[in-house]
């Protein structure tokens, strides 16, 4: 197949030739000549092949799997957005910056770890698979590259938690990272009250700050508080200031 990002009016042929392959989802954030780019890895349905005799129905809905090229330019955006409109992916390779790599790969608890890495771990592990000398570009660029090595798995099992809820609650608590989550989820939750009730609810110490948290964390705080932003315990049952 040629080139690792094809706009999506584009077509490759399938491995029956004289078969056709056409990208059947696309990502509109990044264009290539005006059109939506498609990855190698995304859904293609091949049609015409040989093997049906007939154009219709297409034979296979197939993926292409390969080592990505290196996007500079919103290069974390661009990896979670194809991460969730690829549910299927199941493992790749990407070179991008240095120092993107060691933010993505950070566990909980390490230096580099912040709201990209939690949100990436909703999605995949992560893991720095080696460096790229800047000699093998022309011209050398003025920054180092590497390889991130991704391996997609199963998000947190929380029934009822929509992944944008559990987002909304790494992008507040990174908002604030210097803060207490107590502080720092205040306005998510709509006061430091509230924020300390879910918290607890969620089995976390409101006084820890973002950065000590898991994926899994997150995703049990955004199910504690629950419909209409009452704070949930483990057993379903409505917790709150008593009277």
């Amino acid at each position: 197949m040629p080139g690792f990002l094809l706009h999506a009016g584009a077509t490759v042929n399938c491995a029956h030739l004289p078969g056709v392959a056409q990208p059947a989802a696309s990502s509109p954030r990044v264009k290539v000549g005006g059109q939506p780019i498609v990855t190698q890895t995304a859904q293609y349905t091949v049609a015409g092949c040989a093997l049906t005799g007939t154009p219709n129905p297409p034979c296979a809905t197939a993926q292409w799997m390969t080592g990505a090229t290196r996007v500079r330019s919103s290069g974390v955006p661009v990896l979670l957005h194809v991460l969730e409109v690829l549910p299927s992916l199941r493992h790749g390779l990407v070179m991008i910056q240095s120092e993107v790599v060691d933010r993505l790969a950070s566990p909980p608890g390490g230096r580099e770890y912040g709201a990209p890495s939690a949100k990436l771990a909703w999605y995949a592990s992560a893991r720095r698979a080696g460096p790229v000398p800047r000699a093998v570009f022309w011209p050398v660029p003025g920054v180092d590259s590497a390889l991130l090595s991704i391996r997609g798995h199963p998000a947190p099992p929380e029934p009822g938690v929509t992944r944008a809820e559990v987002f909304a609650v790494v992008d507040a608590a990174f908002a604030q990272r210097r803060k207490s989550l107590r502080g720092a989820l205040a306005g998510w939750a709509g006061s430091p009250v509230a924020a300390e009730q879910v918290l607890r609810a969620a089995g976390v110490d409101p006084s820890t700050r973002a950065e000590r948290l898991s994926v899994a964390d997150f995703t049990r705080i955004a199910a504690a508080r629950g419909p209409g932003g009452a704070a949930h315990g483990p057993c379903g049952s409505a917790t709150g200031p008593h009277t």
